[in-house]
């Protein structure tokens, strides 16, 4: 079933106020994400306790910022049944630590989460498929996995464990009060590179209607569906799209404003930008943040460049490409 979700902070009877805290943590990551409970119940909504409305703002702020992505995975499951929320196994089944697991989910193929599930705990041990795992809530750190080792992962009351895989080029927007508004503001590609690699892949895909077509039909005009490539080699990144029916994200003005790149280290700030093959002269939005980091493993302590490309102004609806060339450090 792939609209699925708990009452959120229980049906009935009343919840304490740190089980309220942790539910909406966990909750606000159901596919059918809800505060619910009995009429004759004790009033529970979010905004009784400070402590509540708090973990809320932070975990549903981010469920917003990732409503393209989530709503993609909603036309995949129309298309092809393939599930919103899934086990760890569904994505990764040679990973055989996963089997079996109930305390870690994935929301596609691509965004885990690990919430808290015990009384009075202010961290969560987590189990990471191989690879490169970036926190969405501070992409400066990650988690760099061998093998099936549990990683011990800071979880302080209003603070919930949420991270996208390497490879990955995730769709997100910038959030809103209202789903409706956030659904309309600019979106940010974030790309995933494996921590430390010289060559690399990514990719991901974005279907965009107007949120209320049940059928959720790819019709020229009424839906676009765009997917989204990268490469990384020798320094050189490279950003593209294919769009299958453009014309509905062109007249509602749809555009690609940023593009985050995680996982690239060894570079200086010096770069040359190409879009559709032009070179950009004005390099005035290109902001690097390098930050030393040292992953939750322990084992690498690199220097990790995130690098956002701002202010580009792409429109969704139609193919583009983007290179960075970034000169080494000497």
């Amino acid at each position: 079933m792939p609209m699925v979700g708990a009452d959120i902070c229980g049906f009935y009877p009343a919840p304490s106020e740190e089980l309220c805290n942790r539910w909406i943590e966990v909750g606000a990551f159901y596919p059918f994400s809800r505060d619910h409970a009995n009429f004759a119940s004790p009033r529970q909504e979010l905004y009784q306790w400070e402590s509540v409305a708090k973990s809320a703002r932070n975990a549903l702020g981010l469920r917003y910022k990732l409503l393209p992505y989530l709503y993609t995975l909603n036309y995949e499951a129309h298309t092809c049944g393939a599930p919103v929320a899934r086990p760890l196994f569904f994505s990764f089944p040679n990973f055989s630590a996963s089997y079996g697991l109930s305390t870690q989910f994935l929301l596609g193929s691509s965004v885990m989460v690990s919430p808290v599930l015990e009384e009075g705990a202010t961290s969560v041990k987590a189990i990471f498929p191989p690879g490169t795992w970036y926190n969405l809530f501070d992409m400066t750190k990650f988690v760099i996995s061998h093998d099936d080792q549990y990683v011990t992962l800071d979880a302080p009351l209003n603070e919930v464990n949420v991270h996208v895989y390497q490879s990955t080029i995730l769709p997100m927007q910038q959030g809103g009060m209202l789903s409706k508004v956030a659904r309309t503001t600019p979106f940010t590609l974030v790309v995933t590179f494996p921590f430390g690699t010289a060559q690399a892949d990514a990719k991901g895909k974005v279907f965009v209607d107007d949120d209320e077509r049940p059928q959720m039909k790819l019709v020229d005009g009424e839906a676009s569906y765009v997917e989204f490539y990268a490469t990384l080699h020798d320094k050189m990144v490279k950003v593209w799209s294919n769009v299958k029916k453009g014309k509905y994200s062109l007249e509602k003005g749809l555009i690609i404003e940023k593009i985050r790149f995680l996982g690239i280290h060894g570079v200086s700030q010096e770069f040359e930008i190409f879009v559709d093959e032009e070179r950009v002269l004005d390099l005035s939005d290109v902001y690097v943040s390098p930050s030393r980091q040292e992953d939750k493993l322990g084992e690498n302590k690199s220097k990790n460049l995130i690098i956002d490309v701002l202010g580009l102004a792409l429109p969704l609806g139609k193919k583009f490409s983007m290179s960075l060339k970034m000169a080494p450090i000497e």
